[in-house]
């Protein structure tokens, strides 16, 4: 996820003219309105034309058209196979879950929630009323976490996800942030998952609200009203199925009717379904689970426009990549998947997962997969990054990592070197002032974004580069 680094103080303003112009025209309106210290409100809404950014760069086609052979197939079915168990067993960053133990080490658990929720209340975060989060507000919440009844081994039990949630750190829907107010940014959320998503629950709070879980690339907590539970031979048989759609749209919408007319949830780019063969060739009749009085699951069909989904995962090439990562331009940013959006390393994971590959959940973890084509946490030039990427890197193959922060590399256009990514903002600076713009969506930008401020340019945070092969 992308370090919260660029706050929104929730001017939204449309940028009209030059950038010197612009900021000068935000000063005057400050200062019209009463505020003395203008020099310290930084941060404004971005431009909706990134520096740099022509308007044709905004679509895939103007980057595959560049490519010799955007239709060559980088990994088959069986290489993308091989890709997944290292990532899986040897770097031990994802989890299959039909591979997973039935019996799990309830001290090591325990001992992951202690240091989880020592970790939160040792620091400073703050509540939704800006005040500090008290004792109170931790020991609240350890209690309901009922380590004390955890046993020394526990049983896995099954199920999935039978509608979107909130996978949480701390078993609480109350959020805790850095800073006060800055309610974008909720520090207890981890991650968020769509409808259908499998997971085995580890534990459940003593109020029985919430169940602690273990997700393909992450664990945490989710509320159990949304969990459908089920037997170990039933999940394995769900998660075995050889007949898939895959999702494809940046969001699909799910019906249980044919005619598309009785909505139920949407899901995101990668979410993966069983289907039905049926004579109507407009919607894909898929199976998506649901969760009885008893909290048990059952199956119901469900109906998705075809035009959203592709049977099976789409050949990992150049091109279905970096189109699939255009469907989502412009897609709002959300911390840890809030508000059913997506972060940094969610958006490169869900892009990826349309071609079959399991990327781990983080920036930091997704860094640590496939081949490297360069390491600069030791500090490097920018020449020696410019070289890697022109001479080496693959468009909608290659990775570019910086603290906090990752993005997809698609192509050289006058020799620069360009990218897309979800960002919440980047600095600049104009007439001698840091000036942070809040950009919060998928966007285009070459390397040089935010060169002169007080973070420095794309570029210069390079920190790795790796070839998603």
């Amino acid at each position: 996820m992308i370090s919260p680094g660029l706050k929104n103080t929730g001017l939204n303003a449309q940028r009209k003219f030059s950038n010197g112009i612009y900021y000068l025209f935000i000063l005057c309106l400050l200062v019209a309105s009463g505020c003395c210290n203008v020099r310290q409100r930084t941060n404004f809404a971005a431009p909706v034309i990134i520096p740099g950014i022509i308007r044709a760069m905004k679509t895939a086609g103007f980057w595959t058209a560049k490519i010799e052979n955007p239709d060559k197939i980088i990994l088959d079915a069986g290489e993308i196979q091989q890709f997944n168990l290292k990532t899986e067993r040897e770097l031990g960053l994802i989890v299959d879950l039909v591979k997973a133990p039935e019996v799990y080490n309830g001290k090591s658990i325990k001992n992951d929630l202690e240091k989880e929720i020592k970790s939160f209340s040792k620091g400073t975060y703050y509540t939704a009323n800006s005040k500090p989060a008290e004792k109170g507000f931790y020991e609240m919440i350890r209690q309901n976490m009922n380590l004390s009844g955890m046993e020394n081994q526990v049983i896995a039990r099954y199920g999935f996800l039978s509608h979107y949630d909130n996978q949480r750190l701390l078993p609480t829907e109350m959020l805790l942030t850095k800073e006060p107010g800055d309610v974008e940014f909720d520090e207890l959320q981890n991650s968020s998952l769509d409808l259908g998503t499998p997971l085995i629950i580890l534990h459940e709070t003593k109020s029985g609200s919430w169940v602690y879980t273990q997700t393909p690339s992450s664990c945490g907590w989710f509320k159990k009203e949304k969990v459908a539970l089920c037997s170990a031979d039933k999940f394995k048989e769900l998660l075995s199925g050889k007949n898939f759609v895959i999702v494809t749209a940046g969001k699909a919408d799910i019906f249980l009717d044919e005619k598309l007319t009785k909505y139920y949830d949407y899901v995101r780019m990668g979410a993966k379904f069983t289907f039905n063969e049926t004579a109507n060739t407009s919607v894909f009749e898929i199976n998506i689970p649901s969760r009885d009085k008893e909290g048990k699951l059952f199956t119901q069909k469900a109906y998705v426009k075809r035009e959203d989904a592709n049977i099976g995962y789409l050949p990992y090439t150049q091109r279905n990549i970096i189109e699939q990562a255009f469907k989502l331009i412009n897609s709002p940013y959300g911390w840890g998947g809030l508000n059913g959006e997506q972060d940094c390393s969610s958006y490169i994971q869900e892009v990826f997962s349309t071609v079959g590959i399991a990327l781990p959940r983080n920036s930091a973890a997704q860094a640590k997969t496939g081949i490297p084509l360069g390491d600069f946490k030791g500090g490097s030039d920018t020449g020696e990054k410019l070289k890697i990427i022109r001479q080496q890197a693959v468009p909608g193959a290659t990775i570019l990592q910086m603290r906090g922060h990752i993005i997809l590399y698609i192509g050289i256009y006058n020799n620069t070197p360009y990218v897309i990514h979800e960002t919440h903002g980047y600095g600049e600076v104009v007439d001698s002032q840091n000036i942070s713009w809040i950009v919060n969506r998928v966007i285009v930008s070459n390397l040089s974004l935010g060169e002169g401020s007080k973070k420095g340019s794309l570029i210069s945070r390079i920190i790795n580069i790796r070839l998603v092969k």
